[in-house]
């Protein structure tokens, strides 16, 4: 693997209905995932045109410490609070340089 820094961006639109919930999980997740070992970015962006997407934009000092971080306590914690089911839709694009 990698040790190269990793930048993954994350799609993610909620179910109607579900928007606040997955919200509030994601908030959660992105406030205990900055203090992650490797975690040099977090970020969670609200799309202007659809309230129900939000996009992760993550940058990772290795992608090891990336699938730590995916295997880790806060993301368990984030799974156990049962957002699985407020998904509609979930796209992961992981990047791993930086062109232009």
């Amino acid at each position: 693997m990698s040790q190269s820094p990793l930048t993954v961006v994350a799609i993610t639109t909620a179910k109607p209905g579900k928007e606040a919930a997955l919200g509030a999980a994601q908030e959660q997740l992105v406030a205990e995932t900055l203090l992650e070992d490797g975690c040099l970015r977090y970020e969670l962006h609200q799309s202007l045109d659809d309230g129900h997407i939000r996009i992760f934009v993550e940058t990772w000092a290795s992608e090891d410490q990336w699938r730590a971080h995916m295997q880790g306590a806060a993301m368990q914690r984030f799974q156990a609070r049962g957002v699985g089911d407020y998904f509609a839709d979930f796209a992961l694009h992981r990047l791993t340089k930086v062109v232009g």
